[in-house]
């Protein structure tokens, strides 16, 4: 019979701490950013001549901004979850120095087999 309770979607993915997911969904979430990222960037810089059209590809790329910063540390908090750590050492992706070493480890380091105290299953919410 099938878990009873909270299935994941995209709004849990993204801006929920709870849960656990694996390596492969954190490592495709971050592209998603950098990809989104990089469009209204270019769209900043292809008008640039265009005051109007700046201002609102500008306002696009901070709001870009806001929404994957604080999508990228819930996602680190699951990540962390799904490896045994506890959520707050998320943080760590904000240390400039830091940063590359812990998103390498996220991306590599395996998450514990089985339920652990984070959730009973990977890539879902904690029921």
């Amino acid at each position: 019979m099938a878990e009873e309770g909270r299935q994941p979607s995209m709004t849990w993915l993204f801006f929920s701490p709870s849960g656990r997911i694996g390596r492969l969904p954190f490592l495709f979430s971050w592209l998603f950013w950098f990809v989104v990222g990089s469009i209204f960037l270019m769209q900043v810089l292809k008008n640039e001549a265009e005051e109007t059209a700046l201002a609102l590809w500008t306002l696009a790329l901070i709001v870009s901004g806001v929404l994957s910063t604080v999508s990228i540390a819930m996602l680190a908090i699951k990540r962390l979850h799904d490896i045994g750590y506890p959520g707050p050492l998320a943080l760590c992706l904000f240390i400039p120095v830091l940063s590359p070493i812990v998103f390498i480890a996220l991306c590599l380091w395996p998450g514990a087999d089985g339920a652990n105290e984070y959730g009973s299953r990977r890539n879902a919410p904690r029921l």
